[in-house]
């Protein structure tokens, strides 16, 4: 096991399994905050409440939970153990809370990032408390560093967090972005000094450019309007994550199985039908899914 914390960067990080050098299949990297659980630490009133807060008073996002156990398992008919990654912006105090509730919803997972929340703000580093560009982009590259290279990316994040531009950015890097061109595109984004120049090293440890190792990134909406992010031709836009499940079952990552449990998870959680009617057409009519997919996900 890996377990390496950097208190001056404001982060850290586990890292239990080792992968083979040679596996091409894909990686499962997912954000916790409004995509996995349903958090709320973004003020001091949160943070404050961090102590009192138990692994029951975590609530999953509709599906999340349900998805996330079908692409680990795999979609053939013994688990394949695929390998799932969380990089979170919830403060490290969390994380027995959180590892908990991952173990009371059959999460399995092999490594998870935390934010240093209080650690940066006893140096006085207020503003690195809610950027997450430059935490979490860091946060993908050292665990790009362990991992194989000929490994395919399935990023799942939400748009409250430039979690689509960051999950972009990263695969431009491993893809070659380095040095200045990179330090610019980081200054672009406010990205601090210190975080710029940790992040263009790790750059500079990966290597040789190679293939944008992302195939797919997952978006949660919650906003009605798509920015321009959302609109890249990798990225998968969806309400709930009933649109992504209708998606993976299309790409051959989750059985037909998966695609009705997410579904009964969300009408289990109430998410009116009209939503989930939306969804599956989006699906179709987007995504180019098939029918007998999107049937799937019909009652």
């Amino acid at each position: 096991m890996s377990d390496r914390s950097d208190r001056l960067a404001g982060l850290q990080r586990s890292s239990d399994r080792k992968v083979p050098p040679d596996w091409t299949g894909d990686i499962l990297l997912f954000d916790i905050d409004k995509t996995y659980l349903d958090t709320q630490f973004s003020n001091w009133r949160g943070l404050l409440r961090i102590p009192l807060e138990f692994a029951l008073d975590k609530e999953a996002v509709p599906g999340a939970a349900p998805l996330i156990r079908a692409l680990r398992r795999g979609p053939g008919p013994r688990s394949a153990l695929v390998p799932l990654y969380f990089v979170s912006g919830s403060p490290l105090e969390l994380r027995s809370v959180i590892e908990r509730k991952m173990t009371l919803d059959g999460v399995e997972f092999d490594g998870i990032t935390f934010k240093d929340q209080l650690g940066l703000a006893k140096q006085w580093r207020f503003s690195a408390i809610k950027a997450q560009v430059g935490y979490k982009l860091r946060a993908l590259l050292l665990y790009a560093l362990e991992l194989p290279r000929g490994a395919r990316w399935l990023c799942f994040g939400d748009d409250v967090e430039s979690d689509a531009e960051v999950f972009a950015l990263f695969g431009e890097v491993v893809a070659g972005l380095r040095g200045t061109a990179l330090d610019e595109r980081l200054q672009e984004r406010s990205v601090e000094t210190a975080d710029r120049a940790r992040v263009c090293s790790l750059a500079d440890e990966l290597g040789p450019a190679r293939a944008d190792p992302v195939l797919r990134i997952f978006i949660r909406r919650t906003r009605e309007k798509e920015g321009p992010d959302l609109q890249r031709p990798q990225v998968v836009p969806t309400p709930t994550f009933l649109g992504a499940a209708l998606v993976l079952r299309a790409m051959g990552r989750i059985n037909d199985g998966a695609v009705a449990a997410v579904a009964d998870d969300l009408r289990t959680r109430h998410v009116p039908e009209a939503v989930l009617a939306e969804e599956v057409q989006s699906a179709g009519e987007r995504f180019g899914v098939p029918s007998e997919i999107l049937a799937l996900a019909r009652r």
